[in-house]
C-alpha cells in the first residue's frame, strides 16, 4: 500500500529551495567583496577527522560564485590523490545570478588523470579536474567531496583565498583529533576561534569572514604570504614503517636520514670507474668537479614516485642502470660517489623557485621544502651542488635554489646552512656596442654582451637553445626600431660564477629621428629601464626588488660626416635605498661615447617605501630615454 507523505514534510521540503536560491543569491553579497574580484568564496567548509596519527577523513563544501571568465578559471577543481588517499565527490551544482539550481554536473564529466608532468616516467599520483563552465555570468557553483587518508604525513595548508581577486564571505577549518596526537600549527594572518575537549577528543576551529579580495602589486609579495591560512602538521610521523617526529628540524631530519639508510651503497662496477676517474687528481676541488661531471654526463632528471618514493630516494644501483632519476635519487647518487672518494657531504632539502619563502624554524613541516640538492662543506666555504640540471655548471645554484636556508640531512639529524647569496659583483651585466649612424637616421652596430651569476640564468639558456630561438630572445631584448640581425654567436664560460657572452651586428632603421633642423639621437635603446606602476591606492605589501646586480653599458656613436651634437647632457647621478645609477656622456670630435651603470641592491622594503621607490624608478626611467641633438655644421 502507497504511504502518503505528511504534509509538514513537504511543507518543508519545498521551503529549502528558495532558502538556498536566497542564500546563494548574487545580491545576497556584499557590495565590498565585490569589489576587483573575479570570483568570491560564498562558503568554505572544511572538517578534519585525524583517527589515528597518520589517518584522517576530511570532509570539504565549497561554494564560489564567478563573475568573468578569469574566475572560472580560478575554481577549476583539482584534487590530487594516489593510493593512500580516496577521493569521493559526492556533488557538483549550478546556480543562476538569483541563486536557483540550475543544473548538476554528471560524475562523467570529472576527469581523472594520471598526475604526470613532463619529466616524470610514471607517478602513483593522480588528479580528478572538474572544469565548470555555463554560458551565462555570474553564477554559483557548489562541490561538495571527501578525502581518505592512510599514511598522512601533514596536513597540509588551509588557504581559502589562494589567488588574487578572490575574495571570501564565509570560510572555516575544524579539526578533530584524539587527545594523546598533538598537531603543531601555524597560523597566517588568522587566530583560533575555538578549542575543546570532551570525551578523549580535541576540536579546534578557525574561521574567516568578510576578506577583500587581494590585488596583485608591481614587485610585491606573493599571495601566500598575504592572504590567511592554516598548516598543520602531527608531532609523530608514520609512513609505512618509518617512524620519526616533527617536534624539531634535528629530529625531522633523522627521520628523513632514515629513509636514505642503505640507498647509499655503490655496486662495484662503479667504485671502479670512480677509482680510474680520481686516481690522477690530488686537488679535492679536481675530484669534486670529475665525480660532478661523471653524474652530469651518465644520469638525466625523470621522476619516479611510486610507494614512499616520493619521499624516499632510489638507490644508487637503480640510478645507475637506469640512467636517470629526481632529485632526491640523483642528489644521493653524487653524495653517495663524494662519500667514497672521501669527501664529507650532506644530502640538502631546499625550496626551488625563485621567489625564496621563509623557512619557520620553530615549526618542522613537511611541506616547507620541495627539492633536495647536495652541501659540500670546503676550506671553510660551502659548495652546493644541483644535480637535476645536467648542463649547470659546477657549484653555480642560479636562482632556483640560492640565499635561502636549507635542511641538511646528516647521521644526527636535520642542521641549517645557508645557500649561497650572490653578490652585486656576481651578477652583472656587462655590454659594449658601436653604433654608426649616416646621414638618414639609419644604424649599424655591432655589440658584445656578457652576462654572469644570476644574470647568466636568462642567458646561459641560450647555450642550450635551437638557433631561432636564441634569435628570438635577442630581438626581444632591444628596443631598437626596424631591427634586422645579420649576425650572432652565444659562448658559454662554466664556472662557480658562471659567465656566457653574446656577440651580435645588425642593422636598424631610422634608429635617430629628425626634428626641424635636428637629428635626435637616442643614447639608449640597448638596455632600458621601463616604468613601474603608479599606486593608486595604498600599498599592502612589502617591496622585493630581487636579486642584487649591475648593469654596465657603454655605446660609441659614429656620427655622420657633418653632425655634432649642439650639446652635451648633464651627468646623472641617482643614488636611493634601492639602488644607484650614473651615466654620463662625451664627444671627442669624431665619437660620441655614452656610458651607463645600474646598480640593483635587492632586498625587501616596506610598504611605506612604495612612494620613494617609485620615485626611483621613474627617475631611472627618465634617464634612460635621453637623447641628443646633433646639427649639421655649415
Amino acid at each position: 500500500m502507497r504511504k502518503e507523505i505528511p504534509w509538514l514534510i513537504l511543507l518543508i521540503l519545498g521551503a529549502v529551495e528558495p532558502v538556498r536560491a536566497q542564500e546563494y543569491s548574487v545580491s545576497a553579497i556584499p557590495d565590498s567583496l565585490k569589489e576587483n574580484a573575479n570570483c568570491i568564496v560564498r562558503e568554505f567548509t572544511t572538517t578534519m577527522n585525524v583517527s589515528s596519527v597518520n589517518s584522517g577523513v576530511e570532509k570539504v563544501k565549497q561554494v564560489f560564485t564567478v563573475f568573468n571568465r578569469d574566475g572560472e578559471e580560478d575554481v577549476i577543481l583539482k584534487l590530487f590523490y594516489d593510493k593512500n588517499a580516496s577521493v569521493n565527490i559526492r556533488q557538483i551544482i549550478f546556480y543562476d545570478a538569483g541563486g536557483k539550481k540550475i543544473k548538476q554536473a554528471k560524475q562523467s564529466e570529472i576527469e581523472d588523470y594520471p598526475a604526470y608532468v613532463s619529466f616524470e616516467l610514471f607517478s602513483e599520483n593522480r588528479v580528478k579536474i572538474y572544469k565548470p563552465v555555463n554560458a551565462d555570468l555570474p553564477y554559483t557553483i557548489e562541490f561538495d567531496y571527501e578525502i581518505r587518508y592512510s599514511n598522512m604525513i601533514s596536513l597540509g595548508r588551509w588557504m581559502p583565498e589562494d589567488t588574487y581577486r578572490m575574495s571570501v564571505q564565509h570560510a572555516s577549518y575544524e579539526l578533530t583529533h584524539p587527545e594523546n596526537i598533538k598537531i603543531n600549527r601555524r597560523e597566517f594572518n588568522l587566530k583560533i576561534k575555538s578549542s575543546e575537549s570532551e570525551g578523549g577528543w580535541v576540536t579546534e576551529k578557525w574561521e574567516l569572514s568578510g576578506i577583500k579580495a587581494i590585488e596583485r602589486e608591481p614587485f610585491g609579495a606573493p599571495i601566500i604570504e598575504r592572504a590567511s591560512s592554516l598548516c598543520l602538521m602531527p608531532e609523530v610521523i608514520l609512513f609505512d614503517k618509518y617512524e620519526g617526529k616533527a617536534d624539531s628540524w634535528k629530529n625531522y631530519g633523522k627521520w628523513v636520514y632514515d629513509l636514505y639508510e642503505g640507498k647509499d651503497e655503490i655496486p662495484e662496477t662503479e667504485t671502479t670507474k670512480i677509482a680510474s676517474l680520481v686516481k690522477e687528481s690530488k686537488d679535492t676541488l679536481e675530484i669534486m668537479r670529475k665525480l660532478y661531471k661523471h653524474m652530469q654526463d651518465n644520469t638525466r632528471y625523470v621522476a619516479v614516485i611510486l610507494g614512499i618514493g616520493g619521499y624516499q630516494p632510489f638507490d644508487v644501483s637503480s640510478v645507475i642502470e637506469k640512467g636517470y632519476g629526481e632529485c632526491k635519487a640523483l642528489s644521493n647518487y653524487m653524495y653517495s660517489m663524494l662519500r667514497y672518494a672521501g669527501i664529507k657531504a650532506f644530502p640538502a632539502l631546499a625550496s626551488a623557485g625563485s621567489y625564496r619563502p621563509p623557512v619557520y624554524k620553530d615549526f618542522p613541516n613537511f611541506s616547507q621544502f620541495n627539492h633536495v640538492i647536495v652541501c659540500v662543506p670546503f676550506r671553510g666555504d660551502t659548495i652546493w651542488l644541483e644535480c637535476t640540471d645536467q648542463r649547470i655548471p659546477f657549484g653555480f645554484l642560479g636562482d632556483f635554489t640560492d640565499d635561502r636556508d636549507a635542511l641538511l640531512i646528516t647521521p644526527s639529524g636535520g642542521k641549517f646552512a645557508h645557500t649561497t647569496r650572490y653578490k652585486a659583483e656576481d651578477n652583472l651585466h656587462v655590454t659594449k656596442t658601436e653604433i654608426s649612424v649616416d646621414p638618414s637616421g639609419n644604424a649599424d652596430f655591432n655589440t658584445v654582451s656578457r652576462y654572469t651569476g644570476i644574470q647568466y640564468d636568462d642567458a646561459g639558456e641560450l647555450v642550450r637553445s635551437r638557433r631561432e630561438d636564441q634569435k628570438k630572445w635577442l630581438y626581444s631584448k632591444t628596443e631598437l626600431p626596424s631591427l634586422q640581425i645579420k649576425e650572432f654567436g652565444v659562448e658559454e664560460t662554466p664556472a662557480i660564477i658562471p659567465a656566457v657572452r653574446l656577440t651580435e651586428s645588425g642593422t636598424s632603421k631610422s634608429y635617430a629621428s629628425f626634428s626641424g633642423k635636428y637629428m635626435v639621437l637616442p643614447l639608449n635603446l640597448m638596455n632600458v629601464q621601463g616604468p613601474v606602476q603608479k599606486m593608486l591606492k595604498e600599498r599592502q605589501s612589502d617591496i622585493i626588488t630581487g636579486r642584487p646586480s649591475i648593469d654596465c653599458d657603454t655605446t660609441i656613436f659614429r656620427l655622420p660626416q657633418g653632425f655634432e651634437p649642439e650639446s652635451l647632457p648633464d651627468k646623472i647621478n641617482l643614488k636611493s635605498d634601492f639602488g644607484s645609477y650614473s651615466s654620463v656622456v662625451s664627444f671627442t670630435g669624431k665619437e660620441l661615447i655614452y656610458t651607463r651603470k645600474l646598480e640593483i641592491y635587492g632586498g625587501r622594503f616596506s610598504s611605506s617605501r612604495y612612494r620613494d621607490f617609485y620615485t626611483y624608478v621613474m627617475s631611472v626611467s627618465k634617464a634612460d630615454k635621453s637623447k641628443v641633438l646633433l646639427v649639421k655644421k655649415v
